[in-house]
């Protein structure tokens, strides 16, 4: 606890200083979100008879942003817990957990002219469909990436460009192979009236082997097209992906997106969609890997808000999904989600390993209420329910066992005040 409240005490002297004697802007702002799931199978089956997880998670966020002329900073502290995981107690009473504070946000940006700027350190990113790369804020944690980004844009052009290089230590270059030693990008949009169309391209570095400098280089390309009038909503997206050098093997696979929104009636909505993951067929003798990587993409909601594959399965994924929104109000939003999951490529039956496997992965109903009660203030809450097949038990490793049928739920609450300051010239704040 004195070591959370020093910290928050650095933080306010060290603006106080750093605005002393400027003109400028300073907004300080705080994020609240407890969540409360009831867990009767999120992520994976359950067995009958086990008991039914209730929990509470809560995400706190202090933020502080500074714009000065051409100088912008932003720094957020986060804390994430499960209410009463604390490490810090005696029977007298709990104290906190020592090690729930870290950095969410920390960055400088330089305003070079109107055009052209570089952000500088760690900071969130979201890209088109967010297929591949995403601040993914179900996580409570969030992805925040160390990174330098440049940006340049007019009216209608927007090219960013990031860098990253990563280490775990200053004198060890080894690096764990589950992590990006590097990931840079290259993301260009062009918008006119009603059209949108954007390419990416994303090249990643991992080492081979926790025990090894060699690594493994992978490109990533896209391309987003989307266009919007008053009643028509649709989008399309595309990506490839494969290794750029011979470690790891041949790698190629692709992603496949198409979406369309169309107004029933007024204030009603129907959406259908397709999404299509390349995967490994188990009857193949081919040694190119197929299976599509997403890479720090958004996983939750996309393919159902279950979350039964937010690691792709290794024969891939196809989610065939129709989507109903109502809006009785500008601060009401109620939305019904249908999903039909398939994988894509052949896998052997377990129980006939001669015989190839259903594809059918099941059905998925995700009920959703999004509500603003006030300003800064917005209710969430989901009920999601999914209808298995022999097939998924195979995927999860419970086949032949009594289940549950999977279902969750969960209401959350976010809340974030914030207040504005206007410096004058040669003020200090204290």
């Amino acid at each position: 606890m004195k070591k959370i409240k020093l910290t928050f005490i650095s933080i306010a002297v060290l603006f106080t200083i750093e605005i002393s004697a400027q003109s400028g802007k300073l907004q300080i702002g705080a994020e609240f979100r407890p969540r409360l799931l009831i867990d009767n199978g999120y992520g994976t089956p359950q067995l009958k008879g086990e008991s039914t997880p209730l929990y509470v998670t809560q995400r706190t966020r202090l933020n502080a942003g500074f714009q000065q002329d051409k100088v912008e900073s932003y720094i957020s502290l986060q804390d994430v817990r499960l209410w009463g995981e604390d490490n810090n107690y005696k029977s007298s009473g709990v104290y906190g957990n020592t090690e729930s504070l870290s950095l969410h946000q920390g960055w400088v940006k330089l305003n070079l002219n109107k055009m052209l700027s570089l952000k500088i350190g760690r900071q969130l990113f979201a890209y088109d469909d967010q297929r591949i790369v995403s601040a993914r804020n179900w996580n409570d944690y969030q992805v925040t990436y160390d990174a330098l980004l440049a940006e340049f844009k007019t009216s209608k052009h927007r090219l960013h460009i990031g860098l990253s290089y990563n280490a775990e230590s200053k004198s060890n270059i080894l690096f764990p192979e589950t992590k990006f030693k590097s990931f840079d990008f290259i993301h260009y949009q062009y918008k006119i009236e009603k059209l949108t169309l954007s390419g990416i391209a994303v090249v990643t570095e991992n080492t081979v082997s926790d025990s090894t400098e060699n690594f493994i280089l992978r490109g990533t390309y896209g391309t987003n097209l989307n266009y919007k009038n008053k009643k028509f909503n649709s989008h399309i997206s595309a990506y490839y992906q494969h290794n750029l050098n011979d470690e790891g093997g041949k790698v190629s696979s692709i992603c496949l997106s198409a979406f369309i929104y169309y107004d029933l009636v007024q204030k009603l909505n129907l959406g259908i969609g397709l999404d299509y993951l390349s995967g490994n067929d188990e009857t193949s003798s081919s040694t190119v890997d197929n299976k599509f990587d997403i890479l720090y993409g958004r996983r939750h909601g996309w393919y159902g808000y279950m979350d039964y594959f937010s690691t792709t399965p290794e024969q891939g994924l196809q989610d065939y999904m129709a989507k109903l929104t109502y809006n009785p109000s500008d601060k009401l939003d109620i939305q019904l989600h249908y999903h039909y999951f398939l994988l894509s490529s052949n896998k052997y039956d377990e129980t006939n390993p001669v015989e190839k496997i259903n594809k059918n992965l099941g059905h998925e109903i995700d009920l959703k209420l999004k509500w603003e009660l006030q300003k800064s203030v917005n209710l969430e809450c989901g009920y999601s329910i999914y209808s298995m097949t022999n097939t998924l038990k195979q995927l999860k490793k419970v086949m032949g066992q009594e289940l549950k049928t999977p279902q969750y739920c969960y209401v959350a609450i976010t809340v974030k005040p914030s207040v504005l300051f206007d410096l004058p010239d040669k003020t200090t704040v204290n």
